[in-house]
């Protein structure tokens, strides 16, 4: 199993239009291919940024197979607007 923990800089008072438009969307990862469960966490500190955590069952599907998808950039389109700066992305494995 791979974790895909993704950090969004949301644009200061957009943060509730993002969660709308993010859980609209979030039927996306349900139906994605080796999509395992996911979760969007907002800061405490610093309420504009949220972290999606999506556990896969490998790299591949998700850097191979999903981000390939029309979904994927449909997602990441409707998105965009709320972003305050990239998404930084980074993959993890379980150690323990």
């Amino acid at each position: 199993m791979v974790i895909e923990q993704a950090l969004f800089h949301i644009i200061d008072g957009q943060q509730m239009a993002f969660e709308k438009k993010f859980y609209e969307l979030s039927d996306i990862f349900r139906n994605a291919q080796g999509c395992e469960k996911f979760k969007l966490i907002r800061g405490i500190e610093n309420p504009q940024n949220y972290v999606l955590q999506i556990h896969w069952i490998d790299l591949a599907a998700h850097t191979d197979v999903f981000m390939k998808t029309e979904e994927f950039q449909h997602w990441f389109i409707a998105l965009k607007p709320f972003l305050a700066r990239k998404i930084e992305m980074q993959h993890f494995e379980n150690t323990l």
